[in-house]
């Protein structure tokens, strides 16, 4: 029976619940399984850590099919009745804590990105917006996705400004949701971005202003982007998006490159989609601070 190498910190509580429940959905190399209310993502290293990924060390022999019972006992996951992994070693995965930034470390990063950061004439989902300026010539899924972009970044700003978002803003912002093709489609995925981003940033206020204006409306996206979308809004995403986010707001250059090519090589188009959603939440946090008399170090904002 194959070993657990690793699972997210969100994985080993659903793992150690010893509930019940189902298969959810099954691909090539890994599959979504809800056991009780919790979600997992169980999959091969090349999946990449996460906070809902159980990383097994080989592809067991039997790959399961949707709607088989899965349930966990002891330290055993169990599938079709049968035991499928073990995860009593499994090293535990959650993100790096981000020790402060400053504003001049910030732009330096988003300096070094911009450098970096290019969009292809034929480049799917939402990448465009992570740019400095936008392409002259749009793809019709940003045009679609438009006033919904506008709205997210004065949303961020009113939500600094200590300013109640308009209902104009909000309805637009709740547009995005289940916008665009895919498992996780890209608007899901760029406002996903601007959650973590907040988070990293240690702005769990605006965070939670920008996830109340739409918590309400998940109903209009799929079952594993609703999910992904909750797990951003606690500030958990793909390891790969942390570590492109702390590289950006810590102005490492050395890290910059690296991290943007691994993140932009999540699904077809969610890390892009999803950074462009961070670009955008540290640009308006650059463009305030900015703005504002604030000390040259701003840590625990």
């Amino acid at each position: 029976m194959p070993a657990i190498l690793e699972m997210g910190l969100l994985a080993r509580k659903a793992l150690r619940s010893e509930s019940e429940g189902r298969v959810a959905a099954v691909f090539e190399s890994s599959f979504y399984a809800v056991l009780g209310s919790q979600w997992i993502c169980v999959g091969l290293p090349h999946l990449g850590s996460g906070p809902l990924h159980v990383l097994c060390e080989q592809r067991p022999e039997f790959w399961p099919v949707v709607g088989a019972a899965a349930a966990v006992l002891g330290s055993i996951l169990v599938i079709d009745n049968q035991p499928f992994a073990t995860f009593n070693d499994a090293f535990i995965w959650e993100p790096e804590l981000t020790l402060g930034w400053t504003l001049a470390g910030l732009r330096c990063g988003l300096g070094a990105v911009d450098a970096l950061w290019r969009v292809g004439p034929g480049e799917a989902g939402l990448g465009a917006v992570g740019c400095v300026q936008l392409p002259t010539k749009l793809a019709p899924l940003v045009i679609a996705a438009a006033p919904g972009i506008v709205a997210l970044d004065r949303i961020v700003m009113d939500a600094l400004h200590e300013r109640t978002p308009s209902p104009v803003d909000c309805s637009a912002l709740v547009n995005l949701i289940g916008l665009g093709p895919g498992l996780t489609p890209s608007g899901d995925d760029l406002v996903g971005g601007a959650l973590i981003a907040l988070a990293e940033l240690d702005l769990p206020n605006i965070r939670d202003v920008l996830w109340s204006t739409f918590r309400n409306h998940l109903g209009r996206t799929n079952d594993i982007s609703r999910i992904h979308l909750q797990t951003a809004a606690q500030g958990y995403g793909a390891a790969a998006m942390h570590a492109a986010i702390q590289a950006t707001i810590q102005g490492d250059g050395y890290r910059v490159a690296p991290a943007l090519a691994a993140v932009s090589a999540i699904g077809h188009s969610s890390g892009r989609d999803g950074f462009a959603g961070a670009l955008m939440v540290m640009r308006a946090v650059e463009r305030y601070f900015a703005c504002e008399e604030v000390p040259a170090v701003l840590c625990n904002i």
